[in-house]
């Protein structure tokens, strides 16, 4: 009985590691058609309760001890109301299927099906989460107790054999769970960590190590016209010097922010390459279109002044370069150092512009200040 009961818990186990890791590690795992996810995880509940309900202990004629109502709820937390009802449906109709066509098979699989619709109805309101999931798996095992008592009569006998499968179905589900928030925890902690390996401290922003990671991913295949844009503020330096370094975040924060909401509706990731230097990737713009976008960026930054927590009014203005692919490369790091060299000869050329590194007019200074080695003006 003890080996059989193992067996039962283990196959509960097997489907909280296969259902959890897919669904819900989404750092590692991207499973296609997120809308058919519920659907998924509710089959996959229902075919782990059918193999449940097989290797099931009896302990009398009409009670079977197992894990099914564990693994309903568990298909609850992680498919939400869909796949709880999908898994039930599955559960009570095998259950009528394996044990034919009895009251206490129809009245057994009823009982899933119904007490699973009302968790549904309640979930809808109140997802089903790892804190609140015990209130629901309380109320689908105490409404499988008393289908028990109402099929085998109350007696002594029937008291022992539903102990035996509440306390089964509680050790079950409890251990589970328990292994599932750990689970949780950790991998929350592994998306926290990798988060901050990749977000720039100060403003939020992608960092540098992100900015490559993006990179290879536009590298890797035809991603179609897309432009690199390299963007420095101009004298900084002198902005530190005269307010002080705090001031000097503050510009670079407020910096990141605006510059988050003029790409927002492109989808163009924004990172900071460093100190006051930034790179943007915009996909499926060509040379004009980024030039007309990198414009709206400097004169949205020049024309409005940075308030800061000093109430100084700051002008700040910047200094853009920008290259497009294919025209120009389709590796994201060869853009990305003629975006910079076209960001240095908008810095020799006046500050405050927007430098295509295919503009006519700048390509003759490009190649006097290769010739000359003239040193890069930030």
């Amino acid at each position: 009985m003890f080996l059989k009961l193992a067996t039962n818990f283990c196959i509960l186990f097997t489907f909280t590691v296969l259902s959890y890791w897919p669904f819900q590690d989404h750092v590692r795992i991207r499973v296609p058609f997120p809308k058919l996810h519920p659907l998924m995880i509710g089959l996959m509940a229902g075919f782990a309760g059918t193999i449940l309900m097989k290797t099931s202990v009896p302990v009398s004629d009409d009670v079977f001890v197992d894990a099914r109502t564990a693994v309903i709820v568990i298909s609850g937390i992680f498919g939400g109301p869909g796949a709880l009802l999908v898994s039930a449906l599955i559960i009570g109709v095998s259950r009528f299927l394996i044990d034919g066509a009895t009251v206490s098979a129809f009245v057994a699989g009823m009982n899933v099906i119904i007490a699973s619709f009302i968790i549904v109805l309640f979930s809808i309101n109140k997802p089903m989460t790892f804190r609140n999931a015990p209130y629901y798996f309380y109320y689908l095992t105490l409404q499988t107790v008393i289908v028990l008592i109402f099929l085998m009569g109350l007696s002594w006998d029937t008291i022992i054999d539903t102990f035996y499968f509440v306390v089964f179905s509680f050790i079950s589900f409890f251990t589970v769970l328990v292994i599932l928030r750990e689970m949780n925890v950790h991998f929350r902690k592994i998306r926290q960590i990798e988060a901050l390996s990749e977000t720039d401290h100060l403003t939020g922003l992608n960092n540098n190590r992100k900015f490559q990671e993006i990179s290879a991913f536009f590298s890797e295949a035809d991603k179609g016209p897309f432009s690199v844009i390299m963007l420095d503020i101009d004298h900084f330096k002198k902005v530190n010097d005269t307010y002080g370094h705090p001031i000097g975040d503050e510009i670079l924060i407020e910096l990141s922010s605006r510059l988050r909401r003029e790409v927002s509706s492109i989808g163009g990731p924004v990172s900071r390459i460093g100190g006051e230097e930034f790179a943007m990737i915009l996909p499926g713009f060509d040379k004009e279109t980024a030039k007309k976008t990198a414009e709206k960026i400097r004169l949205s930054i020049a024309e409005r002044p940075f308030v800061t927590s000093t109430n100084h009014s700051i002008p700040v203005t910047i200094s853009v370069g920008i290259s497009s692919s294919p025209q120009n490369g389709k590796l994201v790091k060869e853009l990305y150092n003629l975006a910079d060299k076209a960001m240095y000869i908008a810095k020799q050329t006046g500050r405050n512009k927007v430098v295509h590194i295919d503009d006519p007019k700048e390509k003759s200074k490009r190649h006097r200040d290769l010739q000359t080695g003239a040193p890069p003006m930030r």
